[in-house]
């Protein structure tokens, strides 16, 4: 294995872990404070550091912004209504729960893009798609433990949540296609995918409910190093992307659940629903989303 291969191996799994860090650290720091806050106050970390990002490496580009409109309409879908709806989905289920649901959203993009952008699915990635359902229904039928009242009917609709997010990821990967396919690079298009959504998030502020925005010493403190975290994510996996191939470094960088097993094995096994038929369909989804990636779209 060459030297590059090795460097980009190293940065798609610190891509990973800067995700599953994202996840772990707004699981723990919310307390009282809403999951729209959590949202509001990560969009505002991201904005900030990616536009810095952009305008340091790239400079001034907003002459073209007319060829920015996907990226905008991406960001209402993520990470607006993805993040906010896999917040709800964590404060109710647990990240090891609601983590593998999200990781889903491949599969929504490749129906999106069979039935829009005339893409084709591979015998291998019809495959791979059914072990992502067949692990997310495993992780699934383990939720109805995680609720204080003990109502198995209560936690089951919680599941809407992390499946609506897995749907806005997977409606937004679309429109980031189609705009990235106009050749805007992908740190500033990731930065005004994540304005829109800011912008989005801060009207809804605006039309009156400011108070929404409320958190402790603590919790802000807590938001404040997940949006660092979730800025820096991208940033690893596109700096893994140009020292090896999307298809070493995809799989790699899709293995966010097995990190946030992992650390909700070590830190949160009081609060987080961690057994064996939870890893299992972790790793089936995990195992399912690499064969999408590889094989998925012919």
């Amino acid at each position: 294995m060459g030297e590059i291969d090795i460097a980009a191996i190293a940065l798609a799994l610190l891509s990973a872990l800067m995700f599953a860090i994202t996840f772990l650290l707004i699981r723990i720091g919310v307390g009282a404070a809403s999951s729209f806050t959590a949202l509001w106050l990560t969009l505002s970390v991201n904005v900030a550091l990616l536009w810095s990002w952009s305008l340091l490496t790239k400079g001034w580009q907003f002459g073209d912004w007319r060829e920015w409109r996907f990226f905008m309409m991406a960001g209402l879908f993520a990470p607006l209504l993805g993040r906010l709806f896999q917040f709800q989905g964590m404060a109710r289920l647990g990240a090891s729960i609601t983590t593998p649901l999200t990781l889903t959203h491949p599969v929504v993009s490749i129906a999106l893009a069979m039935l829009f952008l005339d893409a084709s699915a591979t015998l291998p990635g019809l495959l791979g798609a059914g072990l992502v359902l067949l692990g997310s229904l495993l992780v699934s039928a383990q939720s109805g433990g995680s609720q204080e009242s003990g109502s198995g009917e209560v936690s089951r609709l919680n599941l809407l949540f992390p499946l609506a997010a897995s749907f806005s990821y997977g409606v937004s990967v679309v429109f980031r296609k189609v705009g990235i396919d106009a050749g805007t690079d992908a740190v500033t298009a990731s930065a005004v995918t994540t304005t829109a959504s800011w912008l989005f998030a801060s009207l809804y502020l605006l039309g009156g409910v400011r108070s929404a925005i409320r958190c402790s010493r603590r919790e802000f403190g807590f938001f404040m190093l997940a949006g660092v975290f979730s800025s820096l994510g991208p940033v690893f996996l596109y700096l893994a992307l140009q020292h090896g191939s999307l298809t070493i470094v995809a799989p790699l960088a899709a293995t966010t659940p097995l990190f946030v097993l992992l650390a909700s094995c070590a830190f949160l096994r009081d609060t987080e629903i961690v057994n064996r038929w939870v890893v299992f369909g972790t790793l089936t989804t995990v195992l399912g989303v690499n064969i999408v990636i590889f094989f998925g779209l012919a």
